[in-house]
């Protein structure tokens, strides 16, 4: 017999049922999940219950939850036309939003831009005009609450769609969940690295997963598993290191944590492990070159795959802006994932990959899913039409089958929305923030170590424009200028916890005065924040002059200089090292909590402990006679690889 509920029920009637079954029965039952609809019904077969997805009044294979993910699967696919296959590939940047993406077209992915960032301001007159039922609508409180309201806005969109499947959101997170104001923005990747540290890689991913989840992202387009053999690659802040066993067991770590475990359950967030084969290896260091791997380093750069795979990860990118010369065929001129020979021939066939392949961002979609990829980055609805024509359904199919796979394993059929009143307890807490600070802290590496003090109880100068730069604290992946971030910057966090009147700050080197002697002067340099190109470009390596000079100047005046190197990639640090008493390296040690883990660690509070997680190069030539695919080969560089000195706190 079956029941028809009405619209807007949520069936939380799971627990109550299975204690009401006899002790002897209910090992053998289903357990029934949470349902939330907003749109369709939920209907009740044989004592349980089910969303009506497409609307017919039956329970559809489909929509029954009691059977297997591959059989709902397979169930749904006899009933997707050629059009509807080709829109769950579509993954879109959801900078704006249309209503028909998701009711008429119901894409199958969305990666979460500036559109949910940040609240925007209720319009007064429009408040008074609600009707009561908008005014029982729960009242947005942050921009925290407001990305989940968003988020279940458009799953309410999906689901009214003919078949009501549910959409994936996805996120850019190297810098945390830092597409909305609130969330804790964590250090990036090389700071891990640095760290080594796999209960600290852990805990960092528990935040990363809590706080997607909170806001209803379930696809994380991290790690990064390319190694780093490339000084010059601005990229290298999104790696953990120039060691492949280090990249191995913290790819592993990042998997599992995200995912919950090797496989997808309906509290994973999906890891997504790029830049398939290894993007470290670019020529002359320059993004989107052609790739150099050869037979030797081949192997080096695929092993953070294979501990990825081996982690049981769902979704692999290969790089859409690099060719892969070495593995010949269709790579020899299109880009990885573009290319059979990258996604068919190795990740499948020698790799052995089962899961979904998902395309960087581009535009040639059609030879992307022809050569193998699953889910189509930057794809919009016009592009569904195309890969009708142009590819075969039964390529589709395959495509699509995985999608759904992953999204009934992840229980979005069932339930795709989010508690929206719980997101302000749960993004940006204290916790997490505590986190991210210990992250940082954890990472922070001297290699020069001289003449220090605590800064406790001193006068002290702060220098360089980096220092008020809250963005250079993260790599570029957060929303772009001119939308505000909210941060703490090394000076302010210095000033906080100094008092501002201990603190002088000191911006270029003709601000410095004649007579230091006795003053610390805290120098932060290296280069402003970026993604794919380097603020400085991926020719050098060099300090510019006006850094070089303000350190220099400090010096000169006799002060104690304390340089600290906000770094994506591994500088010549040569210069500064000559002029500076002492160098600490503090990476990208996150917008939310790296200032004040600088701070901390500057007064002597917490242990150095940090590692190098690449060499570091004495002149531009060593790094010009080194292979770009190839790690640790500088010969007498001027740190090398894994150097650190310990202190148990700055001048103590």
């Amino acid at each position: 017999m079956m029941k028809r509920f009405k619209k807007f029920a949520s069936a939380a009637l799971a627990a109550v049922m299975v204690l009401c079954m006899l002790p002897a029965l209910a090992e053998e039952a289903p357990v029934q999940p949470e349902l939330a609809a907003r749109v369709k019904d939920i209907i009740e077969v044989d004592g349980y219950q089910f969303k009506d997805l497409n609307d017919n009044g039956e329970l559809d294979p489909y929509e029954d939850w009691r059977l297997t993910p591959e059989e709902r699967a397979e169930n749904l696919l006899s009933m997707m036309d050629a059009g509807q296959k080709a829109a769950q590939m579509v993954h879109l940047t959801l900078v704006t939003k249309k209503d028909s993406w998701f009711t008429k077209d119901n894409v199958g992915f969305a990666l979460v831009y500036e559109y949910i960032f940040e609240m925007e301001e209720p319009d007064e007159e429009e408040e008074d005009e609600e009707d009561e039922e908008e005014e029982e609508a729960p009242l947005i409180t942050g921009s925290a609450m407001n990305a989940a309201v968003k988020t279940n806005e458009i799953q309410e969109l999906s689901e009214s769609s003919e078949l009501g499947i549910p959409i994936l959101f996805s996120m850019d997170t190297e810098a945390g969940a830092a597409f909305v104001k609130d969330a804790t923005f964590l250090p990036d990747e090389i700071n891990l690295g640095a760290a080594s540290d796999e209960a600290l890689a852990a805990r960092y991913y528990e935040v990363l997963k809590e706080e997607l989840l909170a806001m209803g992202v379930r696809m994380a387009l991290s790690p990064d598993a390319d190694l780093i053999t490339d000084p010059r690659w601005g990229r290298n802040q999104e790696c953990y290191s120039e060691d492949t066993e280090v990249v191995q067991k913290l790819i592993a770590v990042a998997v599992e944590t995200l995912q919950n475990g090797s496989g997808l359950t309906a509290d994973s967030v999906m890891a997504c492990v790029k830049h398939f084969p290894g993007a470290g290896a670019q020529t002359g260091g320059v993004d989107g070159s052609p790739l150099t791997i050869s037979e030797d380093t081949i192997g080096l750069h695929l092993a953070g795959f294979q501990a990825a795979i081996e982690a049981g990860v769902a979704a692999v990118m290969p790089y859409g802006y690099s060719t892969v010369p070495y593995l010949g065929g269709d790579a020899v001129d299109n880009s990885a994932d573009q290319s059979a020979a990258v996604m068919t021939d190795l990740l499948r066939g020698k790799l052995g990959y089962t899961g979904i392949i998902q395309t960087d961002w581009g535009l040639n979609f059609v030879g992307a899913a022809n050569a193998g990829a699953d889910i189509l980055g930057g794809a919009g609805v016009r592009s569904t039409r195309q890969l009708v024509d142009e590819v075969d359904e039964e390529r589709l199919t395959d495509a699509c089958r995985r999608i759904l796979i992953a999204k009934f394993q992840m229980g979005l059929f069932e339930n795709p929305y989010v508690d929206e009143t719980q997101a302000e307890e749960i993004i940006g807490s204290d916790a997490h923030k505590a986190v991210a600070k210990e992250a940082a802290a954890k990472s922070f590496t001297l290699v020069k170590y001289e003449n220090a003090a605590s800064l406790v109880g001193q006068s002290f100068v702060v220098a360089g424009l980096l220092a008020d730069d809250v963005r250079c604290l993260n790599s570029g992946w957060t929303a772009k200028e001119p939308v505000e971030i909210e941060g703490t910057s090394i000076l302010s966090a210095l000033k906080a916890k100094a008092g501002e009147d201990k603190v002088t700050y000191i911006a270029d080197a003709a601000s410095v005065p004649a007579d230091l002697s006795g003053t610390t002067a805290i120098v932060v340099v290296g280069e402003k924040s970026g993604t794919h190109d380097p603020a400085w470009g991926a020719s050098t390596l060099e300090f510019p002059e006006d850094q070089v000079a303000l350190v220099n100047a400090l010096d000169k005046a006799g002060a104690n200089v304390v340089a600290v190197v906000v770094m994506n990639r591994a500088y010549v640090l040569a210069p500064i090292a000559d002029a500076a008493d002492s160098v600490l390296l503090v990476y990208r040690p996150g917008v939310t909590s790296g200032g004040s883990a600088v701070a901390d660690c500057l007064f002597g509070e917490t242990a150095i402990t940090g590692r190098l997680p690449f060499q570091i190069p004495a002149s531009m030539e060593q790094v010009l006679a080194q292979r770009e695919d190839m790690p640790k080969d500088i010969e007498n560089p001027l740190y090398e690889y894994g150097f650190g000195i310990d202190a148990d706190g700055f001048g103590r």
